[in-house]
């Protein structure tokens, strides 16, 4: 079981007119957003928090963080080191699924309301799934439901946490927490083809917007372009260069420049130039979102806005929702020229 505890690990002390300035700054960063993933110790360190023989990359160039739940206790000892705009707590559920482990959801939501308390740069926390499969000991479709509950039971809790619909899963979680949360995510698409990802993420889009969706994995030019997505993160920043040679910053060529110590300011300020440019194309749709507000919001009876409709007043079975073409406003709406007439999802 991995299970996390702050303990006496170093917290970030700022003053009372620091800690207010640096909130109103982040509330200023307009979306969409690309979140670099990363591992304390892993090779973007020696850019973000700096090296011996080598200086961190200056607070104009700070990006926005992505850190896994499994890999917390080294970048909370280590966070007031590192340079950068603000910060999102995934759960790892997926690493912890493929290493065997598995993660106590009530020490999860403990430790995220405990550094939402202090923390004002963790900006976006994301629910703990449950990944489908023999492996993880339940049904596909149960997962599913036991998922949705996690997200309900964290928000019941006070922590704000963001689902996750996958590729494969059925139509009808997608829309669900769409109705249900203000902020979803995409994901599953490690092992999709381009073609698939493109597909998916267009009807996935077609069914919800407009909502704020975040990505995972889908930090390039294309899918930025393509779709407004209201964060991102990209995993390969750090690997790409310094694994297997290839730096997105030189348009994904292969440059005979490796290692664990190179200084990835190139690839850091790549992943910035493509968010300016996202936030360029998204500007209108962007402000849409911002003029709809955030969706439903849970109750802490478990119910949506009061109506006993979420799967945890009903675990026996995901709503059924039917998907609205006509409404104004709703999900299911296609209202962006990113998307095409929906179609049935892969695996739905």
């Amino acid at each position: 079981m991995t299970t996390l505890r702050l303990g006496n690990a170093p917290t970030v002390r700022r003053s009372t007119a620091a800690r207010d300035q640096e909130v109103a700054a982040i509330k200023k960063q307009p979306a969409p957003t690309i979140r670099l993933a990363h591992v304390d110790g892993a090779q973007g360190t020696c850019s973000l928090a700096g090296a011996k023989g080598q200086k961190k990359i200056p607070p104009s160039s700070a990006p926005a963080l992505l850190v896994a739940y499994p890999y917390l206790k080294p970048w909370l000892a280590r966070q007031r080191e590192y340079t950068y705009r603000d910060w999102a707590l995934d759960s790892g559920a997926f690493s912890a699924w493929q290493s065997g482990d598995v993660i106590d959801l009530q020490a999860y939501i403990e430790i995220c309301k405990e550094l939402k308390a202090k923390d004002p740069t963790l900006t976006d926390i994301f629910s703990l799934d449950v990944i489908g499969g023999a492996k993880a000991g339940v049904a596909h479709r149960e997962a599913v439901r036991q998922s949705i509950r996690n997200a309900e039971a964290m928000w019941k809790a006070g922590v704000e946490a963001i689902p996750t619909f996958h590729l494969g899963e059925p139509e009808d979680a997608l829309l669900h927490l769409a109705k249900s949360f203000p902020k979803i995510a995409l994901g599953g698409l490690v092992r999709a083809s381009h073609k698939v990802r493109m597909d998916w993420i267009r009807q996935c889009f077609a069914r919800v917007w407009p909502k704020r969706i975040h990505g995972f994995g889908v930090a390039s030019e294309e899918y930025l372009q393509s779709f407004p997505f209201h964060s991102v993160d990209a995993t390969n920043w750090e690997m790409g260069p310094c694994a297997y040679g290839r730096w997105a910053s030189f348009g994904g060529a292969h440059v005979s420049v490796r290692g664990s110590t190179q200084n990835l300011r190139s690839e850091v300020e790549h992943y910035l130039r493509m968010e300016r440019q996202a936030r360029e194309r998204w500007v209108k749709e962007m402000a849409q979102l911002e003029s709809v507000g955030p969706s439903l919001r849970l109750s802490v009876a478990g119910t949506v806005d009061g109506r006993a409709d979420s799967v945890l007043s009903k675990p026996g079975a995901i709503p059924a929702v039917r998907l609205s073409l006509d409404a104004k406003k709703r999900v299911g709406e296609r209202t962006s020229k990113a998307t095409h007439p929906p179609r049935k999802l892969l695996g739905g």
